[in-house]
């Protein structure tokens, strides 16, 4: 588990207690993983930045669904069942050709069609808070609660994983060297 899913799981964590340190783990890694690869793939379009895709992607997924299994398997689904998987992504152009059952079957593509649903709303707006006004109704000028409450869960998301990677880059450094090193205001070591 990389130091980043480590981070984002303790992010979640933070915003989804009742939820299986497993499930968050799995969950973690996946958004991780697909960050990474449509980032590296260069599969996006918007000036969307990886440091806010990921955090922007697990707000998405906890406010539409909270990473329920029945939900990411599809048994239960939004806009009278033409939304689903983690992200409640809508039926159309959204699915990229996917079928309902390649998407309810696999937890990646729920999330890479969530990140490109993102892309596309970013693209529209580069605002975070019309991002999650357009990914919830289609309009980056709609308030709703649900666009302002994962705006609230991203801010919180993106904090806490920052947060946790200057930690982790400390201890990082700590373990590499027992030697004298000291920790500069930028969280670096120096040796």
């Amino acid at each position: 588990m990389t130091n980043l899913a480590i981070a984002l799981m303790l992010a979640l964590q933070a915003a989804l207690p009742g939820v299986s340190q497993d499930r968050l783990r799995v969950v973690s890694e996946d958004m991780v993983s697909v960050v990474n690869n449509e980032f590296s793939r260069g599969t996006l379009r918007s000036s969307l930045t990886q440091e806010d895709a990921l955090p922007m992607l697990a707000a998405v997924a906890v406010g539409e669904s909270a990473l329920r299994r029945d939900i990411e398997n599809c048994k239960v689904a939004g806009d009278g069942g033409k939304s689903v998987g983690l992200g409640q992504v809508m039926r159309g152009p959204n699915w990229k050709g996917y079928s309902r059952k390649e998407i309810c079957g696999n937890r990646k593509i729920q999330l890479k069609l969530a990140l490109h649903v993102l892309d596309a709303c970013w693209q529209r707006s580069p605002e975070a808070t019309s991002t999650f006004r357009c990914y919830t109704s289609g309009d980056p000028s709609k308030s709703s609660y649900a666009a302002r409450h994962e705006y609230s869960t991203y801010k919180r998301v993106h904090t806490k994983v920052s947060s946790q990677i200057s930690t982790q880059k400390i201890q990082t450094c700590c373990l590499y060297s027992l030697s004298s090193f000291y920790v500069r205001e930028r969280n670096t070591c120096e040796m």
